[in-house]
């Protein structure tokens, strides 16, 4: 007997904090194990891929060391002794303790620290309603996406893009700050079609030379944090060179004309001994980008990672304003849809129940 003959696909949808949410197609053995998990092929963005990671799911799931139970301490801490408890005991226990210290101590010395990793929105965000029912401690959540988000903000005012889809239909894609390859495939799925079929140039900016960078056509390993710099050098060339759309920027933007004059001494000479990068490297990258109208930006969260990460953002951004790349099919820059969902958290966030006089801690600030 065929030993596949018992398997049927479930549906869903991916639960890593990754831009992709990919849809997925999941072997079912016998009704109550999973095999192989596959990206769904009627999904026009997962278009039957997925990574290696989500592919091996069945290897975490039915890991015969996987944590079942709750476990509570025996003995002292560090001792390393557990005991089995019930789900009930376990949460009682997590009470309890709340309980104590908001006796001893005032709502605010519970702070409830968590982001994303596997979790849904209701499974990560519905801590928010007992943090505010509780009136517990607030969470800024600054790590991950904050300096990212609020340079993107400085230049586009809304948090979304073009269909990342359209990457599929650039003569460029310029995938910045991000190792596709690895933490998002479906990026790698649409960026090397165009290639196949448009003869796109796959351009990979980075500070070290991941598995992505080993894909480019071009590639640009430059000092860490200073993005901004060569993000100026560009639009200088642009500038420079008469590559600059003017009438775009003249429609749409707010001081081109203040822009093109501080830019006037961010020469790719200026920038090459900030970045590491060589003058022809900048001028290439820049005639590359000024005279390919179906550029697609793609901006990843390694602009998160450093200090002036969002003067870094805003700068990279710019240059499709500059390019006027925004205003063709393929073109334009993308760093996350967030923006678009306008989903309604009241209910599992809770947020009627928030008490604007509690405090809010820094997510980036634990200790």
């Amino acid at each position: 007997m065929n030993q596949h003959a018992t398997i049927k696909i479930g549906h869903s949808a991916c639960p890593h904090d990754c831009p992709s949410t990919c849809a997925l197609d999941v072997e079912i053995l016998d009704g109550d194990r999973i095999g192989r998990v596959h990206g769904a092929k009627d999904n026009s963005y997962t278009a039957g891929v997925i990574c290696a990671k989500v592919a091996r799911y069945a290897d975490r799931i039915h890991h015969p060391d996987r944590l079942l139970k709750p476990l509570v301490r025996s003995g002292a801490k560090g001792e390393g002794g557990w005991k089995e408890a019930s789900w009930e005991a376990a949460l009682d226990l997590v009470a309890e303790k709340f309980i104590a210290a908001e006796e001893k101590h005032g709502s605010e010395t519970v702070w409830p620290y968590f982001y994303a990793g596997t979790m849904g929105l209701v499974q990560r965000d519905g801590i928010e309603r007992l943090r505010h029912a509780k009136k517990y401690s607030g969470f800024f959540g600054s790590i991950c996406t904050n300096l990212a988000w609020t340079g993107w903000m400085m230049g586009a005012g809304a948090l979304r893009g073009p269909d990342p889809r359209e990457m599929a239909k650039s003569d460029c894609v310029v995938i910045w700050g991000t190792n596709a390859v690895v933490t998002q495939v479906n990026v790698m799925t649409h960026a090397v079609r165009a290639r196949k079929e448009r003869g796109a140039k796959i351009v990979v900016i980075d500070v070290y030379e991941n598995a992505t960078m080993k894909q480019a056509d071009m590639g640009l390993v430059l000092k860490p944090g200073t993005d901004g710099a060569l993000a100026c050098a560009v639009m200088h060339v642009l500038f420079r060179d008469g590559m600059a759309d003017r009438d775009y920027l003249e429609k749409y933007t707010d001081d081109p004309k203040g822009l093109e004059a501080h830019l006037a001494t961010r020469t790719p000479e200026w920038a090459a001994a900030i970045t590491g990068l060589s003058v022809a490297e900048i001028e290439a990258f820049a005639r590359l980008v000024g005279t390919t109208k179906k550029t697609f930006f793609r901006l990843g969260y390694g602009f998160a990672r450093q200090r002036n990460g969002s003067v870094n953002m805003h700068a990279a951004m710019s240059i499709a304003s500059v390019t006027g790349c925004w205003q063709y099919e393929g073109g334009g820059a993308f760093h996350s849809n967030s923006g678009v969902l306008k989903l309604n958290g009241e209910l599992h966030e809770g947020t009627r129940l928030r008490d604007p006089k509690i405090r809010y801690l820094d997510h980036s600030r634990i200790g």
